[in-house]
Protein backbone atom coordinates (compact mmCIF):
# COMPACT_ATOMS: atom_id res chain seq x y z
CA UNK A 1 0.00 0.00 0.00
CA UNK A 2 1.28 3.90 -0.95
CA UNK A 3 1.69 6.54 1.85
CA UNK A 4 2.00 9.44 1.06
CA UNK A 5 3.23 12.65 3.70
CA UNK A 6 0.71 15.50 3.01
CA UNK A 7 2.84 18.67 2.66
CA UNK A 8 1.84 21.90 3.80
CA UNK A 9 -0.78 22.75 0.91
CA UNK A 10 -2.76 19.19 1.18
CA UNK A 11 -2.63 19.36 5.15
CA UNK A 12 -4.19 23.26 5.11
CA UNK A 13 -6.76 21.31 2.98
CA UNK A 14 -7.42 18.96 5.15
CA UNK A 15 -8.18 21.40 7.89
CA UNK A 16 -9.82 23.39 5.57
CA UNK A 17 -11.91 20.11 5.25
CA UNK A 18 -12.44 20.33 9.27
CA UNK A 19 -12.64 23.92 9.93
CA UNK A 20 -16.88 23.94 10.42
CA UNK A 21 -16.05 21.79 13.22
CA UNK A 22 -13.55 24.59 14.90
CA UNK A 23 -10.91 23.29 13.83
CA UNK A 24 -7.66 25.48 13.02
CA UNK A 25 -4.33 23.87 13.48
CA UNK A 26 -3.05 20.73 13.71
CA UNK A 27 0.46 20.44 15.26
CA UNK A 28 1.13 16.65 13.67
CA UNK A 29 2.33 14.78 10.65
CA UNK A 30 -0.47 13.93 8.47
CA UNK A 31 0.19 10.86 6.35
CA UNK A 32 -2.40 9.48 3.82
CA UNK A 33 -2.42 5.81 3.14
CA UNK A 34 -4.41 4.20 0.66
CA UNK A 35 -7.11 6.52 -1.43
CA UNK A 36 -8.70 8.19 1.86
CA UNK A 37 -7.51 6.94 4.82
CA UNK A 38 -5.38 10.21 6.92
CA UNK A 39 -3.01 9.15 9.58
CA UNK A 40 -1.16 11.23 12.34
CA UNK A 41 2.03 10.72 13.24
CA UNK A 42 3.85 12.79 16.47
CA UNK A 43 7.34 11.00 16.70
CA UNK A 44 11.08 11.49 16.08
CA UNK A 45 11.11 9.79 12.65
CA UNK A 46 11.80 12.57 10.04
CA UNK A 47 9.87 12.27 6.44
CA UNK A 48 12.93 10.73 4.68
CA UNK A 49 13.55 8.41 7.32
CA UNK A 50 9.94 7.37 7.08
CA UNK A 51 9.70 7.05 3.62
CA UNK A 52 13.24 5.39 3.62
CA UNK A 53 11.49 2.39 5.98
CA UNK A 54 8.67 2.60 3.41
CA UNK A 55 10.82 1.53 0.68
CA UNK A 56 12.68 -0.75 2.70
CA UNK A 57 9.39 -2.76 4.18
CA UNK A 58 5.54 -2.99 3.08
CA UNK A 59 4.42 -0.70 6.01
CA UNK A 60 0.72 -0.11 5.82
CA UNK A 61 0.08 2.66 8.18
CA UNK A 62 2.65 4.91 10.18
CA UNK A 63 0.48 6.83 13.17
CA UNK A 64 -3.01 6.52 14.98
CA UNK A 65 -5.82 6.43 11.98
CA UNK A 66 -7.29 10.05 12.51
CA UNK A 67 -9.92 10.21 9.66
CA UNK A 68 -10.85 10.26 5.81
CA UNK A 69 -10.70 12.57 3.43
CA UNK A 70 -12.34 11.32 0.21
CA UNK A 71 -15.02 12.24 -2.74
CA UNK A 72 -18.82 11.18 -1.97
CA UNK A 73 -21.05 9.45 -4.50
CA UNK A 74 -21.94 13.04 -5.64
CA UNK A 75 -18.63 14.23 -6.92
CA UNK A 76 -18.33 16.37 -3.31
CA UNK A 77 -15.06 16.38 -1.32
CA UNK A 78 -15.86 15.34 2.46
CA UNK A 79 -13.38 15.21 5.04
CA UNK A 80 -14.55 13.38 8.58
CA UNK A 81 -12.95 12.89 11.32
CA UNK A 82 -12.54 8.88 13.21
CA UNK A 83 -13.19 8.61 17.13
CA UNK A 84 -9.70 8.67 17.46
CA UNK A 85 -9.02 12.02 15.65
CA UNK A 86 -11.79 13.50 18.00
CA UNK A 87 -10.23 12.68 21.14
CA UNK A 88 -7.13 13.60 19.67
CA UNK A 89 -8.27 17.53 18.66
CA UNK A 90 -11.66 17.37 21.25
CA UNK A 91 -10.25 20.76 22.74
CA UNK A 92 -10.82 22.06 18.83
CA UNK A 93 -13.71 20.94 17.90
CA UNK A 94 -16.16 23.93 19.31
CA UNK A 95 -18.52 23.85 16.28
CA UNK A 96 -21.35 21.95 14.98
CA UNK A 97 -21.75 19.66 18.32
CA UNK A 98 -24.83 17.04 18.54
CA UNK A 99 -25.52 15.67 21.79
CA UNK A 100 -27.61 13.25 22.21
CA UNK A 101 -30.40 11.78 24.53
CA UNK A 102 -30.26 9.04 26.52
CA UNK A 103 -32.56 6.66 24.21
CA UNK A 104 -30.95 8.09 21.27
CA UNK A 105 -27.47 7.25 22.49
CA UNK A 106 -28.49 3.73 23.10
CA UNK A 107 -29.58 3.40 19.08
CA UNK A 108 -26.16 4.99 18.52
CA UNK A 109 -24.59 2.59 19.98
CA UNK A 110 -26.30 -0.17 18.01
CA UNK A 111 -25.49 1.50 14.91
CA UNK A 112 -28.94 3.01 14.28
CA UNK A 113 -29.35 6.07 12.61
CA UNK A 114 -31.06 8.98 14.76
CA UNK A 115 -34.79 10.26 13.44
CA UNK A 116 -34.13 13.82 15.54
CA UNK A 117 -36.98 14.96 17.61
CA UNK A 118 -38.66 17.88 17.63
CA UNK A 119 -36.20 20.03 19.54
CA UNK A 120 -33.37 18.93 17.92
CA UNK A 121 -34.40 19.39 14.28
CA UNK A 122 -33.08 22.51 12.50
CA UNK A 123 -30.65 23.56 15.11
CA UNK A 124 -27.72 22.02 13.18
CA UNK A 125 -27.85 22.61 9.27
CA UNK A 126 -27.42 18.95 7.22
CA UNK A 127 -23.47 17.99 7.17
CA UNK A 128 -20.76 16.44 9.12
CA UNK A 129 -21.14 16.87 13.23
CA UNK A 130 -19.37 15.69 16.18
CA UNK A 131 -21.96 13.98 18.34
CA UNK A 132 -21.27 13.37 22.22
CA UNK A 133 -23.16 11.38 24.99
CA UNK A 134 -25.82 12.09 26.70
CA UNK A 135 -24.22 13.99 29.50
CA UNK A 136 -22.45 15.85 26.96
CA UNK A 137 -19.19 15.13 28.46
CA UNK A 138 -17.57 12.36 25.36
CA UNK A 139 -17.43 12.36 22.18
CA UNK A 140 -19.03 9.42 20.74
CA UNK A 141 -18.09 9.23 17.13
CA UNK A 142 -18.80 11.41 14.04
CA UNK A 143 -22.64 11.91 12.45
CA UNK A 144 -23.80 13.13 8.96
CA UNK A 145 -27.04 15.26 9.53
CA UNK A 146 -29.63 14.81 6.66
CA UNK A 147 -32.52 14.03 5.07
CA UNK A 148 -33.61 18.17 5.35
CA UNK A 149 -32.16 18.30 9.12
CA UNK A 150 -34.35 14.98 10.72
CA UNK A 151 -31.85 12.40 10.56
CA UNK A 152 -28.76 11.71 11.85
CA UNK A 153 -26.54 9.00 10.02
CA UNK A 154 -24.07 7.52 12.35
CA UNK A 155 -20.19 6.48 11.38
CA UNK A 156 -20.08 4.50 14.21
CA UNK A 157 -17.76 1.18 13.20
CA UNK A 158 -18.96 -2.25 13.42
CA UNK A 159 -16.29 -3.09 16.31
CA UNK A 160 -16.99 -0.56 18.39
CA UNK A 161 -20.70 -0.85 17.70
CA UNK A 162 -22.79 -2.68 20.86
CA UNK A 163 -24.53 -6.46 19.11
CA UNK A 164 -27.86 -6.87 20.26
CA UNK A 165 -28.74 -9.42 23.11
CA UNK A 166 -31.62 -11.81 22.69
CA UNK A 167 -34.76 -11.73 24.81
CA UNK A 168 -33.92 -8.15 25.02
Amino acid sequence: MKIQILDRAKKKKFIAGLSDLGMKKISELLIKTGKERVRAYSGNLSTEEIMEIWRLLPIEGVGLYVGKEMVNRNGVREVRLSLDGMHTWKEQLTERIFVLSESQEKDWFFGKDIELGEGQVGKISDGFVSVRSADGKDFVGMGKIGGEGKVLFGFLPKERRRREREGS
